[in-house]
């Protein structure tokens, strides 16, 4: 065989071995990197499941006999305990910045007055909230729009500026998106702000089903019915109805129900603002991390005549 043959043969032999050698060693590349991802999303869930499950914020209102906020309280001023075992708050803030999401219905009958007064009261309580909030706008009407998430007072009124009432009311719906966005929210204090003129149309969710998830999710809700209270003063039950729910909503996780006039929602919306500045915000790790429903109870130490409001059920998943 000539000699020139001979080589190309060793040659070709050569390239088949290297071939060989590079696919291997790729493969075993692909395989390491594989599995160093795999074990460091392993570690990075390990993480978020050490920090985050299991603990629980309870934002407690403190009034005095006069229903004034009582100011200046720490953490050793308050005992907790949770399904009876006392609890040592791993967290304490009072007056410090708050993650709030505004849900506001934006069905038909809100067109004109009622939606000038509002973006006027709006206007009033990101004047006088804390400049350091962040916060979440969630629009309903036919169906719900999450329209901005963790943004400042300005772009707030530059996205409901934007808006144009007309619809029908899934309320419920509306909600529930609230709650959803309120889960992602930085801050440990958190508050829902729910505004609308009437009670649910035609939401996919039921009433059940927003206050498990309510409850769930340790959210101050915070309800404004429009001109409920007035209608329901005529006998009109939808809007008695619709002024139940708002209220039920409100109670069951220590916030407030307010039920202004049109030129009344300036002053609600500063109410609200006030109680949760003066809200003092208490996060521990739950002694019982296993799902099921815990009682939550808060007292102020050597303090019988002030009144406490915060949400004292919560559903642990």
């Amino acid at each position: 065989m000539p000699r020139s043959r001979l080589i190309i043969r060793q040659l070709d032999k050569e390239a088949v071995g290297l071939a060989y050698i590079l696919s291997w060693s790729c493969g075993l590349l692909i395989t390491t990197m594989l599995a160093v991802s795999q074990v460091s999303a392993q570690v990075q869930d390990e993480d978020v499941i050490r920090v985050d499950v299991g603990l629980v914020t309870i934002n407690v209102a403190v009034k005095d006999k006069k229903g004034h906020p009582v100011l200046g309280l720490k953490a050793q001023d308050f005992l907790v305990a949770d399904e009876n075992k006392p609890v040592v708050p791993q967290f304490f803030d009072n007056g410090g910045p708050a993650s709030i999401v505004f849900v506001v219905d934006t069905s038909s009958s809100m067109l004109g007055t009622k939606w000038r007064n509002l973006m006027a009261g709006l206007k009033t309580f990101l004047k006088h909230a804390n400049a350091e909030n962040d916060y979440t706008l969630v629009a309903f009407a036919d169906n719900t729009r999450l329209l901005a998430q963790s943004i400042n007072g300005t772009e707030l009124l530059k996205q409901l500026s934007g808006l144009h009432p007309g619809g029908e009311t899934v309320l419920y719906d509306g909600v529930l998106l609230g709650l959803v966005a309120l889960e992602r929210a930085s801050q440990r204090h958190k508050a829902l702000v729910l505004i609308s003129d009437g009670q649910d149309t035609s939401s996919r969710a039921g009433l059940a089903e927003i206050e498990k998830e309510t409850l769930a999710r340790h959210a101050t809700i915070y309800a404004v019915g429009i001109l409920l209270n007035q209608s329901c003063k005529t006998f009109n039950q939808d809007a008695c109805h619709g002024k139940e729910i708002i209220e039920r909503l409100a109670k069951v996780t220590g916030g407030l129900g307010q039920f202004p006039d049109s030129d009344e929602l300036a002053g609600a919306l500063k109410a609200i603002n006030s109680d949760i500045i003066s809200q003092y915000s208490l996060s521990y790790y739950a002694p019982d991390k296993r799902p099921g429903w815990r009682r939550v109870e808060v007292t102020v130490a050597q303090n019988v005549h002030d009144s406490l409001r915060y949400q004292q059920r919560y559903l642990m998943r």
